[in-house]
């Protein structure tokens, strides 16, 4: 099925950009001010970065702030936590704004964190300690985000769709998980370039055996993206929904998610898995949770191409209703025959 383009509105497009714009100012400096100070108290020495939604470029009205304290400390990861739960407590006594809560200590995670909320500015901040990957995540995300305004409201987008419909709040999709598909995506359809090909240096290439990771990209990539600059965001979103629908361009192609120019095969593609490649770390799986969803996950797809085009009012009041912090459900379009039929084909590929 090909997208007609005169279905596209002037107004449906507004209402898109509406939907993204961010209309409360964000005290990012304020909170990470507090954090430093919090940190002193804890008595630990290192440097405090900033990572996640709020530096990728990808930026929402309800984004949490994700930072990562490193250090060299010879203290462990959960006494470093504990001390410094210990230390938000103190903080609270010596300054009173912007005044922050202990929320939660996750100890025994792949990533520990201690979950902190600043009070005064409205922010929940997760804090973790020497977990580099989402720094360089960020970075690579935020060099994206910057190469054209048409990618940077995609992903705005698709992260709001992905909480309306209950993928990211329930852990299906992160939201990380879901811009890799969409830069994925953009590679495939639109000459997105590949920032992650990159001839390293020597010097780089032996850095990489102690790092384990790849955390060299290009920088600063400005390139000619007319065919993007000429599309709509409802013909993205469609097209975008269409790709990775049941049975869809992606799923024939038989290949795992990848935002390098080699495309890896998919062993399992046949058991309709989707295997998402991290460019940081081939040793992360960020589709570790959608392994045996994926169908069901498919049905979001398939759904929400049906919304815009044929229900445009409804795909725009749920991205609405996110951003209002009034999350609902979303809409169901099958008729009962059509649930049913599907039903039976979902049993009959278990078998």
């Amino acid at each position: 099925m090909i997208y007609e383009q005169q279905k596209t509105s002037q107004s449906f497009e507004i209402f898109l950009e509406n939907a993204i714009r961010i209309d409360q100012q964000i005290y990012m400096e304020d909170t990470l001010q507090a954090l430093g100070q919090t940190i002193s108290l804890a008595n630990l020495k290192g440097n405090l970065y900033p990572f996640g939604s709020f530096c990728n470029g990808f930026q929402g009205t309800n984004s949490d702030l994700d930072c990562v304290f490193i250090t060299d400390s010879d203290r462990d990861v959960q006494t470093i936590l504990r001390n410094l739960r210990s230390a938000v407590k103190q903080y609270n006594k010596i300054k009173q704004t912007p005044q922050l809560r202990f929320v939660d200590l996750i100890l025994y995670a792949k990533v520990p964190l201690i979950k902190i909320l600043d009070i005064t500015n409205n922010v929940a901040i997760d804090l973790s300690i020497n977990n580099i990957n989402g720094v360089l995540n960020s970075k690579l995300l935020n060099e994206y985000s910057q190469m054209h305004p048409k990618i940077q409201q995609l992903g705005q987008l698709l992260k709001l769709w992905g909480k309306n419909q209950r993928l990211i709040v329930t852990g299906q999709l992160t939201s990380y998980a879901i811009l890799l598909t969409m830069i994925h995506f953009l590679q495939c359809k639109y000459d997105v370039p590949y920032l992650s090909d990159i001839n390293l240096t020597n010097e780089q290439l032996s850095a990489l055996e102690n790092f384990g990771v790849q955390p060299f990209f290009n920088l600063g990539v400005k390139p000619n993206l007319e065919r993007l600059s000429n599309t709509t965001l409802q013909q993205l979103l469609f097209e975008y929904f269409q790709y990775y629908e049941p049975n869809g361009e992606f799923e024939k192609k038989q290949i795992c998610v990848s935002i390098h120019s080699f495309q890896r095969p998919h062993k399992d593609n046949k058991k309709r898995t989707l295997k998402i490649i991290d460019p940081i770390d081939p040793r992360i799986d960020p589709s570790k949770n959608i392994k045996s969803r994926c169908y069901r996950i498919q049905q979001h797809f398939l759904r929400a191409k049906e919304l815009i085009s044929n229900h445009q009012n409804q795909f725009l009041y749920q991205q609405q209703a996110v951003k209002n912090g009034n999350n609902r459900q979303g809409y169901q379009y099958y008729d009962k025959r059509e649930k049913q039929y599907k039903k039976k084909q979902f049993r009959k590929r278990l078998q």
